[in-house]
């Protein structure tokens, strides 16, 4: 009941965060605007965005690649479609529940190629770490480039939303964030989830050691290179598609580049949260918030279609091979 209870929590909670922030953007513009952000989207070069879509399926396909590296330093090797459709799986699973295509990567090279789950895992976890830290290094560039822009920003929020607050208001929620923390450390403690925390780091550890101990660490790394060279270049193509977004500064794209990764933690792959945290970001560099929500779902739909396609052929070619297994 209570596992059955979080699965669907985890698909209803972030589905439910993405339906409100597009009721919540779109709701904050007239008429006139709604018109305009509908002539955007009709008017738009989209011959850039089939670009955008191409440079983000190579780094899909360098994402296979690399993965072998790991798995081989291991002692396991799969078949390279194998880790292409494995992958494929897994971004489809992650539109429908957050982080579940990991394990879903994990369980079709299990069946395929013998390899153990946790084996599979643990290599998928190490990879979400390093790549992390790439995208850490990429939120630092934004920031030191931008300057003091976006850091005012948030001080300017804070301050603005403390200084609306009373008194009573700003001690409700004391009250409010400290029953949430007893909370949540009675649950860990009924739940006894400890040991497997301490399981899940130790295995975290070795996991990314294995990346500086593997033979063809050098290899490994030129592709995460590669892979995060071809997100960035995706969406510095996409903002050609927009009149008015190819003026966009560097520090701009990677600041919306580094919010649109962000925001896909939130939500069902980006849903709702992806254009709203794009067009919040642009703001600050001139951008029309029309026009910043255009590209945000530009950018949105045309890596969501290129997940679903990718996902689909990946399960139709997975079910076509198990047939032909069993034959």
């Amino acid at each position: 009941m209570k596992k059955a209870l979080f699965k669907a929590l985890k698909i209803i909670l972030p589905l439910g965060l993405g339906a409100f922030l597009i009721y919540y953007s779109l709701s904050q513009f007239t008429d006139e605007q709604l018109d305009e952000i509908k002539s955007y989207l009709i008017d738009a070069d989209y011959s850039w965005i089939v670009l955008g879509v191409i440079l983000a399926l190579l780094s899909h396909l360098s994402r296979a690649w690399r993965w072998n590296y790991m798995l081989k330093a291991i002692g396991h090797k799969p078949t390279y479609i194998t880790n292409v459709l494995a992958i494929g799986a897994g971004y489809a699973m992650n539109l429908l529940i957050p982080r579940s295509g990991e394990v879903a990567r994990a369980v079709v090279v299990n069946r395929i190629d013998n390899i153990p789950v946790d084996k599979a895992i643990g290599t998928i976890i190490a990879e979400r770490v390093l790549d992390f830290i790439i995208l850490l290094f990429i939120t630092a560039t934004a920031l030191l480039i931008s300057g003091d822009l976006i850091i005012d920003f948030f001080v300017e929020r804070l301050n603005s939303a403390f200084a609306k607050a009373d008194t009573s208001t700003i001690t409700l929620y004391a009250i409010i964030i400290g029953v949430a923390i007893i909370l949540l450390l009675l649950l860990l403690k009924f739940f006894k989830p400890f040991k497997k925390i301490k399981n899940f780091i130790s295995g975290l550890k070795d996991g990314f050691q294995t990346i500086w101990t593997m033979e063809q660490k050098w290899l490994y790394l030129a592709h995460t290179i590669f892979i995060w060279s071809m997100y960035l270049l995706m969406f510095y193509v996409s903002i050609f598609a927009l009149p008015g977004t190819n003026l966009i500064p560097v520090s701009g794209i990677l600041s919306a580049f580094v919010a649109g990764s962000f925001a896909v933690a939130f939500t069902n792959g980006g849903f709702g949260a992806y254009p709203y945290f794009i067009a919040q970001v642009l703001i600050l560099f001139g951008v029309a918030e029309t026009l910043g929500t255009s590209l945000g779902w530009i950018l949105w739909t045309s890596q969501t279609a290129l997940v679903l396609v990718y996902g689909l052929v990946s399960f139709l070619m997975l079910a076509i091979k198990n047939s032909l297994s069993a034959k």
